[in-house]
């Protein structure tokens, strides 16, 4: 009888999945997480061509971009300084035995970094590499928007998803899980990226969802010179299986979904302090989620 509903998405979809008419009377469902992709499964929503729930959903969101902009930043920064070579070195007693990987760095203020998903968190990434002088492009389906200050968090946007392959020294994906994003990154596309095709062989990290691109289309990326490494927090298939062949590779950074780690006291900042005052004066929630986009 829940008029309001603070709950996981998965275990939305599991209620839904048992009993359809589960919420009689809700009128809105605050998710926990920043992905919704659970509600969005067939089994959950019911047959293609079944209408959306009558409730609204919003997504917890509005807290994720700055710790997600600062392991990007650190996991750049930590990958052109070579801290594991000097990780290494230290643990071998080696004075400066990895020379080539400690001091062949970048500045950052010469690198460009092209960000897929030019939402809330893109935005964070693209404000956090700039502060250090990064160029940033931005990718979306949909034309760049303003951020909440009035301005463009992205020294340039493309809708051209190669373009903004090509334009990288890094390449961030901070994608959801959608129907249009799965796969996205999968079979040749990471080749717009390669040095033969105008690009720059970047670095490339996933903070996004591990479905935007598969796990086996790493290895080959890697191999065949489209991508020059690959920082990875998120997988297709989650804990990654122990018999990967990622583990195993030195051009590969396994992180187990961390980077958008947030605090308990988040969550009451978010509802509470911001959504459910909205809720109580009749007015546009924050952080929708579109039932047509499934984001």
């Amino acid at each position: 009888d829940a008029e309001i509903l603070i709950c996981e998405p998965m275990v939305v979809a599991s209620l839904l999945r048992h009993n359809p008419k589960a919420f009689p009377r809700l009128r809105w469902c605050q998710s926990t997480y920043a992905g919704v992709d659970p509600l969005f499964s067939p089994d959950a929503l019911g047959v293609p061509g079944t209408p959306p729930p009558p409730w609204t959903l919003t997504r917890f969101a509005g807290c994720f971009g700055p710790p997600i902009a600062e392991w990007c930043i650190a996991r750049i920064i930590a990958h052109e300084r070579g801290f594991a070579a000097s990780a290494s070195d230290e643990a071998a007693r080696s004075w400066a035995g990895s020379r080539e990987a400690v001091t062949g760095y970048r500045y950052l203020s010469s690198l460009t970094v092209a960000i897929l998903g030019s939402g809330d968190i893109g935005g964070y990434i693209a404000r956090a590499v700039k502060a250090f002088g990064a160029r940033t492009v931005g990718f979306s389906r949909s034309p760049q928007r303003k951020d909440r200050e009035g301005g463009c968090a992205f020294d340039e946007h493309t809708t051209d998803l190669t373009e903004a392959l090509r334009a990288g020294d890094y390449v961030v994906s901070v994608l959801p899980s959608t129907h249009e994003t799965r796969g996205m990154l999968g079979g040749e596309m990471l080749a717009f990226a390669s040095k033969e095709r105008g690009g720059k062989c970047p670095v490339f990290i996933n903070v996004g969802r591990g479905d935007v691109i598969g796990d086996s289309n790493i290895i080959p990326a890697l191999d065949r010179g489209y991508i020059s490494a690959a920082i990875l927090d998120v997988f297709e298939t989650e804990p990654l299986p122990k018999e990967s062949p990622l583990w195993d590779r030195s051009d590969v950074v396994v992180s187990p979904h961390v980077s958008g780690l947030t605090l308990a006291s988040d969550v009451p900042k978010v509802f509470f302090l911001a959504n459910y005052e909205r809720y109580e004066q009749c007015l546009e929630l924050n952080y929708v989620v579109d039932w047509k986009k499934g984001y």
